[in-house]
Formats: structure tokens, C-alpha cells, sequence
């Protein structure tokens, strides 16, 4: 079964974040085994040599938290919030025409599919039924029934678009794109000063 992480904030302002356990867990260790690297490049040879060395280590923390801590879904009260490592896409919630959840959480509007990074589809799982027979069934994720609980739940009110005044918005992700590719720039440094 798949974890997830959802911050249900209990203000009726404040969205709720949906994003997986497994992909946080996987950024808390990356980043912590690359601080060390960097502090042990930095401590060992504090040199412009060594500077260009922490770059590798620092390259793919970026790049792991630009992969897998910073993408999330968020649930507002009028729309769903789709964070990709390129792009943020914001749907309001009476555009949504509904969801596929077989490779990943997609949301299906009238313009288009969107798909969404952090979440990962439900997939199958092998299962005995009552006469002892085994049958492939869908394997839940909460992360994902979270968003899918969220919409059924929807009121008129949340659903309402007067005048279609909102529409879909897709917005690129310059912060996070620079950042990583500073950080490949300063890991490309680093690789070309290593010797041999």
C-alpha cells in the first residue's frame, strides 16, 4: 500500500497539500547525505577545486527536491493546484470533467488532460477472494483518494463559475528551473575539475 503525506489544514483558507510519504522520505535522506558530502568536500579541501566538487553533491540534492519534495497537489476551496517540476497548473473545480488514476492521478478537463507529477498511480496488487483464488485488484493510494474524496465532496457553492470568470491557468516553474540548472552548471564544474 502507498503512503502518503496530506496536510489537512483545519482554516478554510489554507489548502490541503497532498504529496507521498515515499517521495518526502526519499528527499529527507538524499538532502541529508549530500549536506554531508558537501560539508566533507568543503572540510577536506576548502579550495576553489573543492568548491567546484561540492557542486555534485549539491546538484542532485537540487535536484531531488526539485523532482520529488517541491511537485505536490493542493486543494483549495475553488480549484485543484497541480505543482509539477516544470509547471503549475490550476484548475477550477467545475472545469474538472473527472480523473484517471491507472499511471498516475491525471485530471480531465474539456480543454485537455493534465497529468500530476507527485502522484503516483493506485496500480494492482495480487489478492485471494473468499474460494482462495488469486485476482489482480486495484492497490489504494491515499494521496490519490484524497484528491478523489475532496471532489465528491464538492458543494454548489465550490462548483459555482458566475460569468466563467475562472478559467485554467498554466504558469512555468522559472524558480526551480534555474535552480536546477545552476546546479547542473556548478555539478559540470565540478566533474571537469575532478582529476583523471
Amino acid at each position: 500500500m502507498a503512503s502518503s503525506e496530506i496536510d489537512r489544514n483545519s482554516g478554510s483558507f489554507q489548502p490541503t497539500i497532498v504529496r507521498t510519504t515515499g517521495s518526502t522520505v526519499l528527499f529527507f535522506v538524499v538532502t541529508g547525505l549530500c549536506t554531508i558530502g558537501v560539508v566533507s568536500i568543503l572540510f577536506g579541501d576548502f579550495s576553489p577545486r573543492g568548491l567546484a566538487a561540492a557542486g555534485i553533491p549539491a546538484a542532485v540534492g537540487t535536484l531531488v527536491f526539485a523532482l520529488y519534495r517541491f511537485p505536490r497537489v493542493e486543494l483549495h476551496r475553488s480549484e485543484l493546484v497541480l505543482v509539477n517540476p516544470l509547471q503549475t497548473v490550476t484548475i477550477p473545480w467545475n472545469l474538472v470533467d473527472g480523473f484517471e488514476t491507472h499511471f498516475g492521478l491525471a485530471v480531465r478537463t474539456h480543454e485537455k488532460k493534465f497529468g500530476s507529477w507527485p502522484l503516483a498511480g493506485r496500480g494492482k496488487k495480487w489478492e485471494k477472494d473468499e474460494h482462495d483464488m488469486r485476482r489482480l485488484v486495484e492497490s489504494p493510494n491515499p494521496a490519490v483518494d484524497t484528491v478523489l474524496d475532496r471532489y465528491a465532496r464538492l458543494s454548489d457553492e465550490e462548483l459555482a463559475n458566475p460569468g466563467g470568470k475562472r478559467t485554467i491557468r498554466t504558469v512555468w516553474n522559472l524558480g526551480i528551473i534555474v535552480a536546477g540548472l545552476l546546479a547542473v552548471a556548478w555539478a559540470a564544474w565540478g566533474v571537469a575539475v575532478l582529476p583523471g
